[in-house]
Formats: C-alpha cells, structure tokens, sequence
C-alpha cells in the first residue's frame, strides 16, 4: 500500500509541474511560453474556458492530495513501523497486508 501512495504522490506531484508551468495568457499578459507547442495549446485553451482559473484550482486540489497521501503515509508508517521510513519493500507489504505484493501497472489499469 505504501508504494501504491508513493506512485500516486509521484504521479499528482509530475502533474503539479506540468500544470505550474502553463503560460497561458491573463488579462493582459502573455508569457513567454516554456512548454511545447501542442501541451501549451491545449493548457491555453482550458484557461479561456474556466477564466483563467482552471490551472490554478487544480493546482490547489492536487495539493490537498499530495497533503492527504503524506498524512497517509505517516498514518500507515505508525500502524506498520519499518527500518525504512521511505518505503516498503514489496516483500514487507505482502507479509503486513496478508496478501500477495500487487503489480502496480496493473492497479493503474483499473
């Protein structure tokens, strides 16, 4: 379980970047832009259709994840303490969950 919140605290933060790096124009200001052409287009485009607010709001959302999956972590760490603070080896997370080690590409599917 511990990989599986550090991929996903992985994932939002990669996601974070990405979206702190939109230069979409507001109001009056156009940014030089940093991102490719065809991400930067479709970043710009959400903007004009949420006023501007559509980056910055998902921004503050993906943050209260990455704040949850932390308090998580600390959660899960008290419950199953480790040597490893880090994370869990996928040997240790089958003996604590009493199940076999799940392949997290597979969990991504789904």
């Amino acid at each position: 379980r511990k990989e599986l919140i550090h991929a996903t605290k992985q994932v939002t933060k990669e996601l974070m970047d990405l979206l702190n790096q939109d230069r979409s124009p507001l109001c009056n200001t156009r940014p030089q832009h940093i991102l490719e052409p065809s991400i930067q287009r479709h970043l710009t485009h959400f903007s004009l259709i949420s006023h501007g607010f559509g980056s910055p709001a998902i921004v503050a959302a993906l943050t209260a994840i990455q704040n949850f999956l932390s308090e998580s972590l600390k959660h899960l760490e008290k419950m199953y303490p480790s040597g490893n603070s880090l994370s869990v080896s996928s040997s240790q997370s089958g003996v604590l969950s009493d199940t076999k080690p799940k392949d997290l590409g597979n969990e991504l599917k789904k």
